[in-house]
């Protein structure tokens, strides 16, 4: 479930940063520092990036940003940067929060995914990721709607 993946050691609050190859690498830390992805991995999704272009961004604000799992996962898992000034993802695609999706193959990632999906289909929760100054408050959020789910 989502609430699993995205958990208080995998989010990221940053003001701003450089560009989006930089909040890549800033979103990918904390998996990175627990070897649940490996540093090819995160250059694996710069190139994919810089080849097909900002087809990360999902939606506005939001970049979901992926590999293929053999390019460097170690474990399914999930990580969020949330962004105070937004970043250019180019083609006048700015974000606030850039999402990493680590999959160790193509379906279990997909429960998780949808939850995801739904969370951010609500521009509210949108919003109210953008603007908290806690990962608490990111934490909280997501568990709630992980229980709404549920139910």
């Amino acid at each position: 479930m989502l609430h699993e993946l995205i958990t208080r050691d995998t989010i990221v609050l940053k003001e701003e940063v450089r560009n989006w190859k930089e909040a890549i690498q800033y979103a990918s830390e904390p998996l990175l520092k627990k070897g649940w992805i490996e540093p090819e991995y995160v250059k694996a999704m710069i190139h994919i990036i810089e080849t097909l272009g900002p087809y990360v961004v999902l939606t506005p604000h939001v970049a979901i940003a992926h590999a293929r799992p053999d390019a460097g996962v170690n474990r399914l898992s999930m990580s969020l940067l949330r962004l105070k000034k937004s970043v250019s993802f180019g083609r006048g695609q700015e974000v606030h929060l850039i999402i990493i999706l680590a999959a160790i193959d193509q379906k279990l990632h997909l429960h998780a995914l949808s939850d995801l999906s739904q969370l951010l289909s609500e521009e509210k929760n949108i919003e109210r990721l953008i603007h908290t100054e806690k990962i608490e408050e990111i934490e909280e959020l997501i568990h709630q709607y992980s229980r709404k789910k549920c139910n």
